[in-house]
């Protein structure tokens, strides 16, 4: 008879033990609030304005995590640097969206920055990129990693950096 007890009080142990972990998880998932086109706008004391918008997003805490982001931000020069992505997660406390899947980071211009993923800092300005491919008129630039800050006028390329330029006749 000890024998039998020892099988089921473990057996009951278990029950327990797997119950609690699945409460614990429903209650974080309860803290889960969905939010149908979550958007961001900010303008600071130096004029910089940001825009950020998204087509559903997931809250949980401090972080919001976005689907089928666009955005948009305002330079020194008055001129607007446009995103999209696919993914993102916000958080607010510290104003950093992390980025990833199809990453554009665009110009009026027609210069464009292509990613897998990034990370834009707001309140200091950089934008840092993995696996980039930077276009501006005939020429791109292809690199493992990037940054990007002084309001888009510095950008540094890190690792294997290839510079394609085209020629007209």
């Amino acid at each position: 008879m000890i024998a039998l007890d020892m099988p089921i009080k473990l057996f009951i142990f278990l029950i327990i033990f797997l119950s609690s972990i699945s409460s614990a998880f429903s209650e974080e998932n309860s803290q889960l609030i969905e939010i149908e086109n979550p958007r961001f706008t900010e303008k600071g004391l130096d004029d910089k304005i940001y825009e950020i918008k998204a087509e559903r997003g997931l809250q949980s805490n401090d972080y919001l995590e976005l689907t089928k982001v666009e955005g948009k931000f305002k330079t020194d020069n008055n001129a607007w640097i446009f995103l999209e992505a696919d993914t993102g997660i916000f958080s607010q406390s510290t104003n950093v969206i992390q980025l990833k899947d199809n990453i554009v980071f665009y110009t009026e211009n027609n210069e464009s920055f292509k990613s897998d993923r990034a990370t834009f800092d707001m309140k200091k300005d950089i934008v840092s990129l993995t696996n980039i491919e930077h276009k501006r008129e005939d020429n791109l630039i292809i690199a493992d990693r990037s940054v990007i800050n002084d309001n888009f006028s510095k950008i540094v390329y890190e690792g294997n950096v290839i510079t394609k330029i085209i020629f007209e006749n």
